[in-house]
């Protein structure tokens, strides 16, 4: 090393001793060859220079940015004196040149260390498909080794076995991919929205920057600036989207907490609306699991309701009218023409496409008559208290009877009616069926649905009237029928008043209205024995002889009926076939139900969310 310092030192010298040469001699252009040549020799000893210098740093200096002349030996300062490490480190080269390989040595390492973590990460992959290949190529092993034991259809009935198998693993692992898949889709979206909405405070701040002359003052947010809403220009194909964790949280927050007086200022029946929207969406992207199991959860979750209130007449009634909506969704929407020809095109072209889902419109159908049949069983048990005071009792015309009972009939205070003493009335009648009529119409119940349940309704009253008429001989008698009639006719009058006249309700009642005019009408002669059997049709022969063997006089001027004229009128019943052979009406009867196809004209579309309804994660698509 010393013996280079000395040779570059002399270089330096005769390359000065050139330059004065050249500066004195005519030979300039041979010289100024010699010196380029020098020069180049001079470059290369230098670099050598440069490397020895690099080498001796990193064997003698560690971790240090200068030299310690302190801490060196007296070898070391015989080998390298102050003066030479001076020249040594003449300009920072050294400094620079340690810097630099330290560097160097930095990335080389990190380099290494990415290397060796990448090799071990493909050896554990090696790794771990061979275990498997090895755990695969033992399994093949005993599948041939049981192959070759059993006959031949057992061996194909393995192999089918075998294929299910590997298919369904493979069908995991699809699964597993599109999850992955979707996650990474959800998260986009999540950046998506949030640039959007950046983007839209952008904008809303560029506006409030410029507003326009004149304009009044907008109206502030919470954090005191301008409140903007974006207006937005898509167009909406009647679904809604949700994702398959959410379906729990749906059913939840549309039908299980869902309380019928929270829905009252909402559209009739929106949770409908909504399922079906949400089945849509699912049929369009081709989910069956999706469909099967929103459908399920569904009937699920309103038996569930049911089955906790079920005395509640307005969450019965709100999920009949619920129910058979979305069975008339799934008819109007199901693509058959029987159905379809009241649509408009838009209608139409939010048909279902996939799937037919006709069995489970039978299980929603199935389900709507359950629902009504513990409708008419609330009903029944509301009016059943009332059906007596305030048909038979109470005397809704004051001073017919006189406050007279029938002769030889004790005195019954206790269950005479009367409202001021908080017994119920025929007034008390008339109100709850209002209150029944103006549930089932906020809840956008069907109105031939709502006709067959007071046709229901009025049978009840009807036989309850009847059945007890037959069996108090104190009710029989000329006042009381009248009484019975008058009660009836405001019972059609609030038909009438309901629009209800052509609902069978009132048809319903006839055989009480036969009763009250056979306890008013003549009873003497044979001409009135003919009158008899030819008005009151609906009442059976027994209830008519019943009646006239109970009929008794409250006063003098009132006959009782006579032997003779019951006689002529078994005799001409005798020729009656009745319907009927019990004196009793059927108090359990009810007519068949039926749901008629009640399109609907609003677009899916146009359908918006409350947000009382707590289903912020449904996505209009």
């Amino acid at each position: 090393m010393t013996d280079l310092v000395e040779e570059n030192k002399k270089l330096k010298n005769d390359i000065t001793n050139l330059r004065q040469a050249v500066a004195d001699s005519n030979t300039e252009e041979e010289l100024v060859k010699q010196l380029d040549v020098l020069t180049e020799e001079l470059m290369v000893r230098r670099d050598e220079v440069l490397t020895l210098k690099t080498s001796m740093v990193d064997q003698n200096i560690e971790n240090s940015d200068q030299w310690d002349k302190e801490t060196m030996t007296d070898l070391d300062l015989y080998l390298y004196p102050p003066e030479y490490l001076e020249s040594l480190n003449e300009d920072g080269e050294l400094m620079q040149a340690y810097l630099t390989q330290k560097e160097t040595n930095r990335l080389l390492e990190a380099q290494m260390q990415a290397s060796k973590k990448n090799s071990e990460f493909q050896e554990q992959e090696l790794r771990n498909e061979i275990a498997a290949l090895k755990e695969e190529n033992i399994r093949q092993q005993k599948l041939l080794g049981q192959n070759l034991q059993l006959t031949p259809e057992a061996r194909i009935e393995a192999n089918l076995q075998h294929e299910i198998t590997r298919l369904t693993a493979d069908n995991l692992d699809l699964r597993e991919e599109v999850e992955n898949h979707e996650k990474q889709q959800r998260r986009l979206k999540k950046q998506i929205k949030i640039l959007m909405k950046r983007q839209n405070m952008q904008g809303g701040d560029q506006s409030a920057l410029t507003p326009d002359a004149g304009s009044e003052p907008s109206p502030k947010d919470d954090e005191g600036g301008p409140h903007v809403k974006t207006k937005d220009d898509r167009v909406f194909m009647g679904m809604l989207e949700y994702r398959k964790e959410d379906e729990q949280k749906l059913i939840k927050n549309l039908i299980i907490d869902l309380k019928p007086k929270s829905a009252v200022n909402m559209l009739p029946g929106l949770p409908a609306y909504i399922l079906f929207m949400c089945i849509r969406h699912a049929d369009y992207i081709g989910d069956d699991n999706k469909v099967k199991s929103l459908l399920t959860g569904t009937i699920n979750g309103i038996k569930r309701v049911l089955k906790k209130r079920n005395e509640d007449f307005e969450t019965v009634s709100f999920w009949l009218a619920n129910t058979c909506r979305l069975l008339h969704n799934l008819k109007q929407y199901s693509g058959e023409d029987s159905f379809a020809n009241q649509n408009n095109k838009q209608q139409n072209e939010h048909c279902l496409r996939n799937f037919d889902l006709t069995e489970y419109r039978q299980v929603l159908s199935d389900l709507a008559v359950h629902i009504y049949q513990m409708m008419i069983k609330i009903m029944e048990s509301k009016l059943q208290p009332m059906i007596v005071p305030g048909m038979l009792e109470h005397e809704a015309i004051p001073g017919v009877s006189g406050g007279a009972r029938p002769t030889g009939m004790r005195q019954r205070t206790q269950s005479i009616s009367d409202e001021m003493g908080g017994r119920y009335t025929l007034n008390s009648i008339l109100k709850q069926l209002s209150v029944f009529h103006s549930i089932m119409t906020t809840h956008g119940m069907d109105p031939e649905l709502v006709k067959q349940t007071f046709r229901q309704t009025f049978y009840i009253i009807g036989a309850g009237t009847l059945n007890n008429l037959l069996l108090r001989k104190e009710m029989c008698h000329w006042s009381k029928g009248m009484q019975i009639r008058y009660n009836v006719s405001q019972l059609e009058e609030w038909c009438r008043d309901h629009h209800l006249s052509d609902s069978g309700a009132i048809q319903s009642l006839e055989p009480v209205i036969q009763a009250a005019q056979l306890l008013q009408v003549n009873k003497k002669t044979e001409e009135d024995a003919k009158a008899i059997c030819d008005t009151c049709k609906k009442l059976s022969s027994q209830q008519i002889i019943k009646i006239l063997n109970l009929y008794t006089p409250v006063n003098e001027f009132e006959e009782r009926v006579s032997i003779s004229f019951i006689r002529i009128i078994q005799a001409r019943l005798k020729e009656r076939k009745d319907i009927q052979s019990t004196l009793l009406l059927d108090t359990k009867f009810s007519y068949p139900v039926t749901f008629p196809f009640n399109p609907s004209s609003l677009q899916l579309d146009s359908i918006q969310l409350p947000e009382a309804l707590n289903v912020t994660f449904l996505r209009k698509v």
